[in-house]
């Protein structure tokens, strides 16, 4: 009698165990998988529009829209850019920003503290001018998709990046935000922050 108790308080732990794992995984899959957007990004002068696959999209100039895309394999096309059935990939997130006119962007990790950390930064060269960053050397690219490294946390195109980040003081001198900038708004940007 003793023993069949013990089964089904085993029995009982495991199914809750398993209801709670089956939850979390649900949590975290919706965490990394559904925040955030992908934007078809136009930082020129002209309106373009954008196939991707079986979809159009009319971007005007200087502005980005939402576009709905799966991950993996896409077709995209633009008359305007002289784009025609390239192939760009959507991972490891849905999140980022799809770059029809093979614009330069920049991936930079904003730093966040009230320490003196400057000591620890180091020079980099981006497009001929000098920039410090204490994470890694910030990232120019032209690619067709470019993800969205904070998986829809805060880091695209859309989302101005805060001038305050509330951060945990246990056991940690900064907090960071990675993101996405159009390359001229990055230097503005920086220009301003950095002085």
């Amino acid at each position: 009698m003793e023993t069949n108790s013990k089964k089904l308080s085993l029995k009982r732990g495991l199914s809750i165990l398993l209801i709670v794992l089956v939850i979390f995984g649900g949590w975290v899959y919706f965490e990394l998988r559904e925040k955030g957007a992908t934007y078809i990004d136009n930082p020129g002068n002209q309106n373009i529009t954008v196939q991707i696959d079986d979809k159009s999209y009319q971007v005007p100039a200087g502005q980005f829209v939402k576009a709905e895309v799966s991950l993996g394999t896409h077709k995209l096309s633009c008359r305007e850019t002289g784009i025609e059935n390239e192939t760009f990939t959507v991972d490891p997130c849905k999140q980022g920003v799809i770059n029809p006119t093979r614009s330069k962007y920049v991936i930079y990790n904003i730093i966040y503290t009230e320490k003196d950390l400057q000591a620890q930064f180091k020079p980099y060269e981006v497009e001929g001018k000098e920039v410090y960053s204490l994470l890694g050397e910030p990232e120019v690219t032209d690619a067709l998709f470019i993800p969205d490294r904070t998986m829809g946390n805060g880091g695209n195109i859309d989302v101005k990046e805060p001038s305050v980040k509330s951060y945990s003081r246990l056991n940690q001198d900064y907090a960071f935000l990675t993101k996405i900038f159009r390359l001229k708004e990055f230097f503005e940007f920086y220009d301003k922050h950095n002085q």
